[in-house]
């Protein structure tokens, strides 16, 4: 009988409390879910009460029958400093077969097989250090264990232990238990692809005592978003950056575009400014009475081109429908898209710019610059009965002119065709308000 109830405490124990431990070879770790490709992580902190961007978590993973290959480097915007983890594992059952870590202080390496071998370099000293360790128990590598999550059978509810090695480790053996404390369902917003529905994956390491929330789309198990924080209370945020997001019909070629705005003999020469119309009520906008004189952009103010290919017209038209909608977010351009814009500056106090070693094509335009605006209006000052032989006849306004003036913003947008190689197309970038 006593045997019966301790049986019988220990299934309740895994029931109420977990699922057991996941080991390399495990039947749960669904491997047809693993996806080779690469993607790029906005790295955030929260400094007191506000999150900046200090870096790019960028991962590119390979499969093949043999090995899973994963490269992830950690760039930090404001330094020089590159993080960078490289390792390798069976991808059959997940068993580390080697790792590489490169940090500010130091590197490691390691090699598995029935021992762990492999050196420790501190960057500083030079000093190096052999590593010779015996694995009793299977476990992973400690940079697998974010992938096996996201080919576990996760649900509501679901809990389950993961045994990984890592050599920084404080006890030891060097091993110690990540633990998937809880499952549940959320949504991730994007601002690109719109809401997802998540595995919210709540998962603790017993080592360090950092907290981790995994957003798992529950159809592709793409990670969205992990949110982490340390033993000492620090938050960290990485969301994905989706650089992988397409959603254009025409196909952009690079090569082909930077030849248009550098490999041609022709010229783009203009000059930018602002006509401002003091009138108001029924004459505003009348050009004829527009009696200001020119303000020109000033001297710096940026001219960008943009090559207006069939692409870049799907972009701009994609983005007016965008603006329409209410709270919806701009269309980004793939960076190699930027790449391929044409920057000047106006080079005098007349609002004059040039482009040069342009092909034949059409071309958008782009500036805005600062300028004063001044409107004239009439107002009403006062009234006064008009009273002839002791009938009253009416009142007479008494009104006056008022002159106001405020800072203003002109944005500016022409297209503009160069008909043949070595054409020179004068333009004016104008806005008459």
């Amino acid at each position: 009988m006593r045997k019966i109830l301790l049986f019988l405490l220990t299934v309740a124990q895994v029931i109420c409390f977990g699922q057991g431990k996941i080991l390399p070879g495990d039947a749960s770790i669904n491997t047809s879910l693993l996806k080779p490709g690469a993607y790029s992580m906005a790295y955030t902190v929260n400094y007191n009460g506000k999150w900046v961007e200090i870096g790019t978590y960028q991962t590119e993973v390979e499969v093949d029958n043999k090995y899973l290959k994963v490269n992830t480097s950690l760039s930090f915007i404001n330094a020089s400093a590159k993080w960078t983890d490289n390792f390798v594992a069976d991808a059959s059952n997940f068993k580390p077969v080697s790792s590489y870590s490169d940090r500010d202080e130091r590197t490691l390496s390691l090699f598995f097989n029935s021992n762990i071998s492999g050196e420790y370099i501190e960057k500083k000293s030079q000093k190096k250090k052999s590593i010779k360790q015996t694995l009793k128990d299977d476990c992973f590598d400690v940079s697998v264990y974010p992938y096996i999550l996201q080919l576990l059978p996760l649900d509501v509810g679901y809990r389950a232990t993961i045994p990984v090695f890592d050599y920084e480790a404080k006890d030891n053996t060097k091993t110690y238990n990540v633990f998937i404390k809880e499952v549940k369902t959320g949504i991730y917003l994007s601002d690109l692809t719109g809401n997802h529905i998540v595995w919210k994956v709540d998962v603790l390491e017993e080592n360090t005592g950092h907290r981790f929330e995994y957003y798992i789309d529950k159809s592709t198990r793409r990670v969205w978003k992990i949110s982490i924080v340390s033993a000492k209370g620090d938050k960290i945020v990485m969301n994905d950056k989706e650089t992988d997001f397409n959603p254009f019909k025409n196909k952009f070629d690079k090569e082909a575009t930077l030849t248009m705005i550098n490999d041609g003999n022709s010229v783009i020469k203009g000059v930018a400014f602002a006509r401002d119309n003091e009138n108001e009520g029924t004459l505003k906008g009348l050009a004829v009475l527009n009696i200001n004189k020119k303000q020109y952009a000033f001297k710096g103010t940026n001219i960008v081109l943009i090559p207006y290919t069939s692409y870049y017209k799907e972009w701009i038209a994609m983005n007016e429908k965008q603006r329409k909608i209410k709270n919806a977010k701009p269309v980004p351009l793939p960076k190699d898209a930027y790449d391929c814009f044409k920057t000047t500056t106006v080079y005098d106090d007349n609002g004059n710019f040039e482009f040069a070693n342009l092909k034949p094509g059409e071309y958008l335009l782009v500036t805005a610059f600062g300028y004063t605006h001044t409107s004239r209006q009439t107002e009403e000052t006062g009234r006064a009965a008009v009273i002839v032989n002791g009938t009253y006849q009416g009142d007479h306004v008494y009104t006056s002119v008022f002159v106001y003036s405020s800072n203003a913003t002109a944005n500016i947008q022409k297209v503009v065709s160069i008909k043949k190689d070595g054409d020179k197309v004068e333009v004016k970038l104008k806005k008459t308000f």
